[in-house]
């Protein structure tokens, strides 16, 4: 799989480089907070988007010893979460830059391994009666307005249960859906797709970028910053190429993946969900893994403090981070006392331009 060179619009930073470095795990983590205080300052300076823009996908079953690492003292073997995608515009260079942030396919991505196994083992109906389907990318762009053609990049926190040959992959006609768009991918998440590990194999599509031509993928080393009030920053750990997007709105910097389910992830000593305050206290922790992969669990803690210190404090909750799960923890009957103490339910910031196709296919 080989991959396109950088794009200008993409401006690499390095306040992180010397910290992720640092031997020993303890002072990893210290150098990591001190890095993304000074990377934060960086983003910010930049100023807000143009625009944010939030969707809701759909709504699917989750093991709960995954999604709060079996911490949360709850009967219910599986929590509910919430895909969410998100388009985001940056100014830069006098011209708009459209973003696609996590546009997960539902359908593609109940053929990941895990799930497959578990619409074998009790069927389709089971799909159809705990999952929901609020929405699709193409009628999600269309309600608000965006041209397929318009989209420039799209990028996802990582690359578990994603199929992205819908979206990237020439179809009928030899045309792809996004036929202007790029992905933006860490080059060790692109190595992982390259050659699964079998400790990885469960939660990836192997054929995730198949027919995608190569010089629609960028492969990235690092972070980096898109405009004013968009960035992409390493987050290790979840899985080896991880990485976290970082907004900035009139709210201040909100990130976004998939390291933790919730808010509760990230500031556990407040959570209301049994189980995850009293873990919390006893263990010294300061956040809870999304724990379906451990690839580097100790950099994954680093990484979700990370994500703590660059984002602003919610407004009238200032103990709680603007972190925006890519799939939150949603309320659901079947999940009693699984709840989510705090959610932001949507980012709308901005309004939407539309802007001229500048390169490639109209």
């Amino acid at each position: 799989m080989s991959a396109t060179t950088i794009p200008a619009d993409l401006v690499r930073v390095s306040e992180l480089d010397a910290a992720w470095q640092t031997r020993g795990a303890g002072a990893r983590l210290d150098a990591v907070r001190r890095g993304g205080r000074k990377l934060r300052d960086r983003i910010l300076a930049g100023g807000p988007a143009r625009c944010v823009r939030t969707a809701d996908l759909a709504t699917f079953p989750y093991p709960t010893r995954y999604g709060l690492q079996g911490v949360a003292s709850s009967p219910a073997p599986y929590l509910f979460m919430r895909n969410r995608m998100h388009v985001v515009q940056v100014d830069s260079g006098g011209r708009t830059i459209t973003i696609l942030v996590n546009p997960t396919d539902p359908e593609r991505s109940a053929k990941a391994p895990y799930f497959a196994r578990l619409e074998e083992k009790y069927g389709k109906v089971v799909r159809k009666l705990l999952a929901t389907m609020h929405s699709t990318i193409a009628g999600t762009l269309e309600r608000w307005g965006v041209a397929p053609a318009s989209i420039d990049y799209v990028t996802y926190d990582h690359l578990h249960v994603q199929d992205a040959r819908g979206l990237l992959a020439p179809g009928a006609g030899g045309r792809a859906f996004l036929p202007n768009a790029k992905l933006l991918a860490q080059r060790a998440e692109l190595d992982t797709l390259a050659n699964i590990h079998p400790l990885q194999a469960e939660w990836y599509i192997p054929e995730c970028l198949a027919g995608v031509p190569a010089d629609r993928i960028v492969a990235l080393d690092g972070d980096y910053m898109i405009g004013g009030g968009f960035a992409i920053v390493r987050t290790p750990g979840h899985t080896i190429g991880n990485h976290s997007l970082v907004v900035v709105t009139d709210r201040g910097a909100w990130t976004i993946s998939e390291n933790g389910i919730s808010v509760d992830a990230y500031a556990p000593g407040t959570s209301q969900i049994r189980g995850v305050a009293r873990h919390a206290r006893d263990a010294g922790v300061e956040v809870i893994l999304n724990a379906n992969t451990r690839e580097q669990s100790l950099d994954q803690y680093t990484s979700m403090v990370l994500e703590k210190t660059i984002a602003d404090p919610v407004p009238d909750r200032p103990e709680l981070p603007q972190h925006f799960a890519s799939s939150e923890l949603v309320g659901h009957p079947l999940a009693p006392g699984l709840s989510p103490t705090y959610t932001h339910g949507e980012i709308t910031y901005g309004t939407l331009a539309q802007p001229a196709v500048a390169r490639g296919v109209a």
